[in-house]
């Protein structure tokens, strides 16, 4: 077998909240994967199910807050800019165009999940499961596709479903998205600090 083969064959280690993956193809190895893999799953189901709320008004609501008050919001976003550039440089992150580009993205995911999964989701299935079932199966559902999207494991999985249902509760007590959306965004950032760098998460085999 040739060197190349072996590589191959062998397992790639988890790494942060990653499984081991059998082979290269289907290890989370680099930003873009993340992209085509979650961005992508999260966006669809954002789309499909919003497509089929399009006719609910009560999910507007939810803005009022940030379009009563925008500079509040900017001025919160900045706030949050500041305390990630401090945690970046406690923890020895360098500022790079691959770390601007991954705090923009958990941004973005985290706007596209919080319109999936604790609005859109939930009011598509309301009607079939009833209000607080559709809330815990939407956040089943969100804690189980990182399982797939991103080879999460299962114990990571399973608090992000629990987290999907205090995201869920955060929404029903403050009726803001905007507010949600932003605590979603630093979870997700502490959680993740750092886009996947290649092959070098997997220094060798077997170690995680």
């Amino acid at each position: 077998m040739s060197a190349r083969e072996l590589e191959d064959t062998t397992p790639f280690s988890g790494g942060r909240l990653q499984r081991p993956a059998k082979a290269r193809s289907s290890a989370v190895l680099h930003f873009r994967q993340v992209i085509s893999r979650h961005l992508l799953t999260m966006s669809v189901i954002a789309v499909v199910t919003g497509l089929g709320v399009a006719h609910v008004d009560d999910w507007i609501e939810l803005l009022s807050p940030l379009i009563a008050h925008p500079v509040h919001y900017l001025a919160i976003c900045v706030a949050i800019v500041a305390g990630i550039a401090i945690y970046q440089r406690v923890r020895c992150i360098p500022w790079s165009a691959a770390q601007v580009a991954w705090v923009g993205y958990l941004f973005v995911i985290s706007v596209v999940e919080e319109w999936a999964f604790r609005v859109f989701l939930p009011l598509y299935l309301m009607d079939d499961l009833g209000e607080r079932a559709s809330v815990v199966v939407s956040s089943a559902i969100f804690g189980a596709l990182h399982y797939f999207t991103l080879r999460w494991r299962m114990m990571p999985c399973l608090l992000t479903a629990l987290g999907g249902l205090g995201f869920s509760r955060m929404l029903e007590v403050s009726g803001d998205l905007a507010l949600v959306i932003l605590v979603h965004w630093i979870v997700t950032f502490l959680n993740t600090p750092r886009p996947p760098v290649g092959e070098s998460r997997y220094p060798k085999a077997g170690v995680t």
